[in-house]
Parts: C-alpha cells; sequence; structure tokens
C-alpha cells in the first residue's frame, strides 16, 4: 500500500499505483469538494450534460417502479482520509421496483431514497462495485428519510404512501447534485445542494433564477458584481482646493479608470461645491478626458448668496484596452469675463468623481 502523506503519482512508469492512487490522481481534475477539511477532496455529484442525466421519475403509467436515466459521476470516498474520488457510470435507462423493496404499509407512509452506492472490499464491504438501489426508511406517523452511510450519491427521495399500489410524479423529490472538472462552472440544481464552503473565484450558475454566482470570501455573490466595476471619489493627491478659477480655469479633482480587455460603458458622475464672487456670474463645471474633450457639463450661478452646488453628469463608451483619466474642472461660461469661483471643500460628498464601468458586448 502506498505511503499515507506523499502518494504515488498516478500512471507513474515502473511505480506501484494502487487503486487509491488511481483515485487521487483523477480526482485532480474534479471540482473541489466543499470540505475546508479534506483539501483533497472532490465534490460528489453527477456530470451535467443533455437528456437530464440521473433523473429519477415515474413510468408513463405509473405502476411500482421508477426509471432513472443514464448518468456520469463522481462519488468521493468518505472512509479513509485518502479514499479517492470513484468515478461512476449508468449506461442506460434503468428500472428500480421501488415497492419491491420498501412496500406500502397499511396505515403510515414511508420514505425511501434512491441513490448510487460505491462498494469497495477494501473497506470491508462485500463487493466491489456500483448500484443503483433504494434504501428504505421505516413507516412511521410522521416518516423521516433513512440515515445513511458509506459512500453514495442521492438521486431522489420518493414518498410512499400508506397503501400506495404505485409510485407517481408527485411522489419523487429530485436529490441530485451536479459536479464539473476543476475550474467548470457548476450548475446548482437547489439551494439544498449551495455548497457551504468554497475556493475563491469559483463560479456556480444559478438554475432556478439564472443568476451567475461566485465565491467571494466566505459567502457566495452574484457574479454580477465582479463585472461592474467602480472608481472615484479620487486618485491620490486629489482633490485640489487650494486654488481657485478666475482669467484661467481651475482642475481640482481626477480619477483613472484603467485599461480593461474588453469595452465599458462609462457612467460618470462629477459634484463640486463652489463659491463664487459675484450673484451674476455663471461658471461651466466640466469632467474631461485627457485632451481636454468634454463627457459632460453643467452650468451654475453664484446666486444671492454666491454658494451653489452641482452636479455634472455623462456617459461614454470606453474602448477595450484603453485607460482613462478623467479630471473635473471649473471655469468661467457664457462670454464672462470677470469673477472668480473656488472649491468650497473638500469632502466627497461635495468633490467626488464617481464612474461605474458596465461591461458591452
Amino acid at each position: 500500500m502506498a505511503k499515507d502523506f506523499e502518494r504515488d503519482s498516478g500512471w507513474l512508469s515502473g511505480g506501484v499505483v494502487d487503486a487509491e492512487d488511481a483515485r487521487l490522481a483523477t480526482g485532480v481534475l474534479a471540482s473541489a469538494a466543499a470540505d475546508p477539511g479534506n483539501p483533497i477532496g472532490a465534490r460528489t455529484g453527477i456530470k451535467p450534460g443533455p437528456g437530464n442525466p440521473g433523473y429519477v421519475e415515474a413510468e408513463a403509467t405509473p405502476s411500482r417502479s421508477v426509471q432513472i436515466r443514464p448518468f456520469q459521476g463522481v462519488v468521493q470516498g468518505t472512509r479513509a482520509p485518502y479514499a479517492g474520488a470513484y468515478l461512476i457510470t449508468l449506461g442506460q435507462l434503468k428500472h428500480l421496483d421501488v415497492l419491491t423493496e420498501a412496500p406500502a404499509h397499511s396505515s403510515y407512509s414511508r420514505i425511501v431514497l434512491v441513490v448510487a452506492r460505491q462498494t469497495d472490499r477494501q473497506y470491508g464491504d462485500a463487493s466491489d462495485g456500483m448500484v443503483v438501489q433504494v434504501e428504505a426508511g421505516a413507516p412511521a406517523p410522521t416518516p423521516v428519510a433513512p440515515r445513511l452511510t458509506g459512500d453514495y450519491l442521492p438521486l431522489a427521495q420518493i414518498t410512499v404512501r400508506a397503501n400506495a399500489g404505485s409510485v407517481t410524479q408527485a411522489d419523487i423529490k429530485d436529490l441530485r447534485m451536479f459536479t464539473v472538472a476543476a475550474g467548470g462552472v457548476l450548475p446548482l440544481q437547489s439551494y439544498e445542494s449551495l455548497p457551504a464552503d468554497g475556493h475563491p473565484g469559483q463560479r456556480l450558475y444559478d438554475l432556478e433564477n439564472g443568476l451567475d454566482l461566485v465565491r467571494t470570501g466566505t459567502a457566495w455573490r452574484p457574479a454580477a458584481t465582479g463585472a461592474v466595476e467602480f472608481f472615484g471619489p479620487a486618485d491620490a493627491g486629489w482633490p485640489r482646493t487650494s486654488g481657485s478659477a478666475g482669467a484661467t480655469g481651475y482642475t481640482f479633482n481626477q480619477v483613472t479608470v484603467p485599461a480593461a480587455p474588453y469595452p465599458r460603458m462609462l457612467l460618470i458622475t462629477g459634484q463640486m461645491y463652489a463659491v463664487t464672487s459675484g450673484a451674476d456670474e455663471r461658471w461651466d463645471h466640466v469632467v474631461r478626458k485627457q485632451d481636454g474633450a468634454a463627457v459632460s457639463l453643467a452650468c451654475f450661478h453664484g446666486g444671492p448668496s454666491r454658494i451653489t452646488t452641482s452636479v455634472a453628469q455623462g456617459h461614454y463608451l470606453l474602448p477595450a484596452a484603453t485607460p482613462l483619466v478623467l479630471t473635473q474642472y471649473v471655469g468661467r461660461g457664457g462670454g464672462m469675463t470677470t469673477g472668480t469661483a473656488s472649491v468650497g471643500s473638500a469632502e466627497a460628498h461635495y468633490t467626488g468623481l464617481r464612474v461605474i464601468a458596465f461591461p458591452v458586448p
């Protein structure tokens, strides 16, 4: 038997690679288990594919049996820390006589499970192999599912009602979980199969609501938040409030949007708190690109108090692989030739330049 620590590499020429080593080697390619205590474990589940793999359904004319659609999947061994992952296959449609394995009681319902069970004589089982079978719970006034041990992949839960002579689709609850290769997007059948843990950047696709999820920190979040970017309210060293606009304008804030490998639509919002020298002076509040072209413009007057706030908002389509430096600027407008305007506060809610970047096709 191989060492428990440094296991023999899979398919090593001239080495002695036992079954555990082979399972550990193939498990490298499978999605990780949601178990922080077992970093070499693989996720138990069905390989996604056409034809609704592993689906348990009643016969077209309800009978004592159900049918299980063909599937391939992974069953992570649980009876040793180095048991590895079993790769299993149901090669064709299987019919399973539920009511023979778990007969209906005269008074009480019972709950049974349909599972793909993996046995292995190395761990004390009577045989080696995988079989899709019924695991029967006891009839009871309040029935519960049977408590299972060993290595298995749950497929469905079936309620066998009192005096039932057949199994209908309404009696069957889908329990399938899916798995994918390492780095693949995992289809999430239901929230009951949401991994309790995961690795940073792991992706899921929620089949119930069509939402992409990504693992960030210790939680699952909508993946869209990783695609929408936020910049601002100021680059390092900005904003600046020690000068003022007069014969020349005054640039008081700057935000840099770094390049990305895809085009983005930018929603740009600039704010300012201005103190002017006169009530009737017109001023232009502008957000500009590095070449001086305006992307948004707001106009304001000092008013009786000679104090005003201004918001300049605009959109800009930023091509792929293109950085952008945006500045906020205040200058005389409308042919004005006199007067001054200064930035009254450096607080972000007065001088912030905020950019939301949305990826576009």
